[in-house]
């Protein structure tokens, strides 16, 4: 038969050269669906063998390898079970001699014949499926070009296999979409001389409706990530791009930078997609966890986490909470488990995070790379400049093997760190034996002394029939209600490596040896020192303390014992002692320009934990580059850097990383482990909604000085009207432009927004939404009503607008769903909810943004972006509600919106 549509003749020949392939499309669909379930029954039967018997020989790293590889084989086949193809492609090469190639997510085993070919499209082959008839790849031996392509959504039905809404392209001919191949194959089985007239009619209608030319655009009836089983040519050439690549893609909404990030993931998890070299660098590298689970990807908020979460099930990559994170949650993980930067039960860092501590500037929002190199400069010279003191105070001293030792790291110091930092820290790692044994003999001496003045003050104490050690524990459990318990004293270096005391009697003796200590310090120096902690507790012990020979004594061992501290665990001084050395740079005001005059103690934003974490990354990343260092990591000199290795991973990804600061994209950069370092991040400047967020390419360029930047345009989303919405949308002033594309060979006309304003109270609101809900599904019917959202200015704002709804939909039989704090989902049957600060990277057929006006007060610099990100989540309907007045910045795009549909 021939198909016509909007007077475009297929032909006799394309009708039927497009039958032919559904026939053999739906038959290899078979084939390679009962060859799946025959392998999962052999992975799952009683006779099934382990992949990987323990046995003395087999090592833990190689039992991981395959324990993954049987994984990825069951996972494989559970994928050709439920879709054995997603793309037929018909290619020449140099010699005109054509293969037709089937392509799936995962290569089946065992087939081929007849000029038919099966690969999987995460191989290099499979890019073959990206391109339109006419592109070509590079293979060995010559090239491959593209003649004919089909893409499939597979579909196990009761009758038999299915493929709906299938594109076929050919060279020189109009795409055409097939909505079904079993309805297809129906209608070109047999002859329609039997039927009747009215029969006739139907039948030609019927099969009218399933043949179109161009491409359909589909309907979002899922909150979900819409399923990309074959990127576009630009987007794949993208994600083949090679493991160890530091890659920023940039573009508009809808355009697909999300989906390719995950295929990417996906691919470079499978070993049927990575090369040879690629293979090669994931078994050097030190990571501590198998390649498939050594990745994290970061997204600003836990509803994009778990949206992306679902995305990763359906591509069969197991993704867990482990895997996914907000950076808000990771940064605290890393503050208060790995580094020694927030204050524990245990002890801890010197720090207490409070997001609503405001302590730093305006400028350290706006100018964040400045603060943290500066602060990463003076940081350094401090430590180095320490040591330097350090080599002199031991030069002074009066005990010859002091000196003596004293001599050689000064030397060892001065030669190495010409060359390098980590030169230099190798050189005093390689004298760390001979500095401890000094070491232990002078914190004997000292302990000496201290122990000596506790029990002088308790026998004096008993002879007044008194227990001085008891009340020491008294008054330091009065202090502690009144006074932070970790004090600023306590962190000095000669104190390193004692562990926090977890017992009263431990804590009060620790205390008193502090209280001495800062007894023989204040005399020697002549300087009374801040009122701290320690200070009150010496002001207690009066003249229950050290005399003034011992005062003397103590003194100039204390000096020795912290310089040869310093020298002792060089790696950890240099690492683990920056957290102290950003407190010292905050006090003392050398940062004044970034921190604001309320700085409280211990307090501190988490914008000033994310510099920290980053000196400390940059810190150890610039130590692990030095091949001596990483042969000898394993050695206990090296322990913090063990430390960092331990939570580093092969891959970083991030989404939306505008919205990331450039210092914490920095840290995530930080975390991807070399010689690998893959670096995958997405996002749009016009999209970034926090006042932290990256603002330039230049500002990621400092986050990793190679990092390649690509940029697609080609918007899958939007209808037309939306697409143009959005582009007035965009900042005009902004340096980047939103610039988005509609695909080709698409019908992108929907309906123009709608908008609306006086409506403040939520009932009345609720019924403008509810007539527009109705006119949604009176034009999707006879489809159910597809996804839709609702936006609202603020979180408060939330269950009363869904509680309003509700009491209008129920006549409708349709229900609103509340999503409190971003963290409820609700069903795809629901109307959901939001407030608009939660919802970036989702989509929805339909969008609904309510309380603008009040969302333009309360976030004066960022409502445009908002705006912009509420817009652009709507695929085909869009409608925005105005509590009084509509704000100047929207209104002045009336011409693009309607009063309904």
């Amino acid at each position: 038969m021939t198909a016509e549509k909007g007077g475009v003749s297929l032909g006799a020949d394309r009708n039927n050269h497009i039958g032919e392939i559904a026939h053999q499309a739906l038959n290899i669909f078979e084939t390679v669906s009962v060859r799946a379930r025959d392998e999962l029954a052999r992975f799952r039967g009683p006779t099934a063998e382990s992949l990987a018997p323990l046995n003395t020989l087999t090592t833990e790293k190689a039992v991981a390898k395959l324990n993954e590889i049987g994984r990825e084989m069951l996972d494989g086949h559970q994928i050709l079970a439920r879709e054995p193809a997603i793309a037929r492609v018909v290619a020449i090469d140099e010699n005109d001699v054509q293969t037709t190639y089937y392509i799936s997510r995962f290569a089946p085993s065992g087939l081929g014949n007849d000029g038919l070919k099966f690969a999987s499209y995460n191989a290099r082959i499979g890019r073959l499926a990206s391109l339109r008839p006419g592109g070509y790849i590079d293979v060995p031996g010559g090239s491959l070009e593209v003649v004919d392509r089909a893409l499939f959504h597979a579909e196990s039905l009761p009758d038999g296999w299915d493929s709906r809404n299938t594109v076929f392209e050919a060279d020189g001919q109009k795409t055409v979409t097939v909505a079904s191949l079993l309805r297809l194959l129906a209608e070109t089985g047999g002859s329609n001389d039997a039927l009747d007239e009215i029969e006739r009619i139907l039948f030609a209608a019927e099969a009218d409706e399933n043949i179109t030319v161009g491409r359909k655009r589909g309907i979002i009836d899922k909150m979900q990530l819409r399923d990309q089983a074959v990127l576009d040519e630009f987007q794949d050439e993208i994600f083949r791009l090679p493991l160890d690549s530091q890659l920023l893609i940039l573009g508009p909404p809808g355009t697909g930078k999300t989906t390719t990030l995950i295929r990417r993931l996906g691919q470079k998890l499978d070993p049927h997609g990575l090369s040879d070299e690629e293979q090669e660098m994931v078994e050097a590298s030190p990571s501590a966890l198998p390649h498939g689970q050594s990745w994290i990807m970061f997204t600003p908020t836990d509803l994009l986490g778990q949206y992306i979460k679902e995305a990763f099930s359906r591509n069969n990559v197991p993704a867990s909470d482990l895997r996914i994170k907000t950076w808000t949650s990771h940064r605290k993980e890393l503050s208060r488990n790995h580094f020694p930067i927030l204050r524990t039960a245990n002890g801890g860092g010197p720090f207490i995070m409070k997001v609503s501590a405001a302590t730093i500037t305006d400028s350290a929002y706006e100018r964040p790379i400045d603060w943290f190199e500066q602060f990463y400069a003076e940081q350094d010279d401090e430590f180095w400049s320490g040591l330097d003191g350090a080599g002199n105070a031991l030069a002074d001293s009066s005990d010859e093997e002091v000196v003596r030792l004293g001599g050689r790291l000064s030397s060892a110091l001065g030669s190495a760190r010409s060359t390098s930092s980590a030169s230099a820290i190798y050189a005093l790692a390689a004298l760390n034996d001979d500095v401890r044994k000094v070491l232990g003999r002078v914190r004997s001496e000292v302990d000496s002394v201290l122990k000596a003045a506790l029990t002088r003050a308790q026998a004096k104490a008993r002879q007044g029939g008194d227990n001085f050690f008891e009340q020491l524990i008294s008054f330091l459990d009065k202090l502690d209600e009144q006074t932070d318990s970790i004090d600023d004293d306590l962190e000095d270096e000669e104190e390193d490596e004692e562990e926090r005391p977890t017992n009263k009697p431990a804590a009060a003796q620790r205390a008193y040896y502090a209280a001495l200590r800062l007894q023989a310090r204040r005399t020697r120096s002549r300087r009374r020192g801040a009122a701290t902690r320690t200070s009150a507790v010496l002001d207690w012990i009066g003249d229950r303390g050290l005399n003034e020979t011992e005062v003397a004594s103590l003194a100039e061992r204390l000096t020795v014992q912290l310089a040869l501290n310093r020298f002792s665990a060089p790696v950890r001084g240099y690492l683990n002692r920056i957290p102290a050395r950003y407190r010292t740079f905050r006090r003392a005001g050398r940062g004044g320009q970034w921190y604001s005059d309320q700085l409280v103690g211990r307090d501190i934003h988490p914008l000033e934990a994310d510099v920290i974490i980053l000196a400390m990354l940059r810190t150890a990343n610039s130590l692990l580059t030095d091949n001596r260092i990483k042969r000898n990591i394993e050695f206990p000199a090296y322990e913090a850097l063990k430390a960092v290795r331990e939570i580093q991973r092969n891959q970083i990804l991030v989404d939306e990383a505008p919205d990331f600061s450039p210092v914490q994209l920095a840290c995530m950069r930080g975390l991807a482990i070399a010689p690998i370092s893959s670096f995958f991040a997405c996002g749009d400047f016009n999209q970034r909604i926090t006042e932290w967020g990256s603002r330039s390419e230049e500002s990621l360029r400092w986050v990793e000085p190679g990092l390649k930047i690509q940029k697609i345009s080609i918007a899958y989303r939007q209808s037309r009207q939306l697409n143009d919405l959005a582009n007035a949308l965009a900042d005009p002033a902004s340096a980047n432009p939103a610039d988005a594309d509609l695909p080709v060979d698409v019908n992108n006309d929907a309906v123009a927004p709608v908008i609306t304003s006086g409506l403040s109270d939520p009932a009345d609101v609720a019924q403008w939404l509810s007539r527009r809900l109705s006119e949604i599904e009176r034009s999707v019917s006879p489809r159910p009503l597809p996804s839709i959202a609702v936006l609202v200015h603020e979180e408060a704002a939330v269950r009363p607008l869904a509680e309003a709804l509700n009491e209008i939909l129920e006549d409708q039989n349709l229900h609103a769903v509340a999503c409190v704090d971003g963290k409820i989902i609700g069903r795809d049957d629901e109307i959901r909810v939001f407030d608009v600060r939660h919802i970036k990277g989702l989509e929805f057929e339909a969008v609904f943004f309510v309380g603008v006006e009040e969302l333009a007060e309360a976030e004066p610099t960022l409502f445009e972006r908002y705006l912009y990100v509420g817009a652009t989540r709507a695929a085909t309907y869009l409608g925005v509600c105005a509590g009084t007045t509509v704000p100047p910045s929207l209104d002045r795009l009336r011409d693009h919106f309607s009063d309904h549909w």
